[in-house]
């Protein structure tokens, strides 16, 4: 019985379950695996794929290292 309790325990407060609830009961993991991107992104062959993964994560580190370069911090651990 106490073992019991606490996997419910566990299920209640993890957000990963509440994320996993809402996401199927609302329909958006549906939505998200059937879209045209998700169809465009799993035909990317090669470098296309690799530009695809590199290419906008490059793009949003250069501009929050910009934005934090304007507040004196950094990202890099050489500077």
């Amino acid at each position: 019985m106490i073992i019991r309790f606490l996997k419910a325990l566990k299920s209640w407060v993890d957000p990963n379950h509440w994320a996993n609830k809402i996401g199927e009961k609302s329909g958006a993991y549906d939505k998200a695996r059937n879209s045209k991107l998700r169809q465009w992104v799993d035909s990317l062959e090669g470098w296309q794929w690799w530009a695809w993964q590199l290419g906008p994560c490059l793009l949003i580190f250069i501009f929050l290292e910009i934005v934090l370069n304007q507040f004196g911090l950094t990202m890099l651990p050489w500077r």
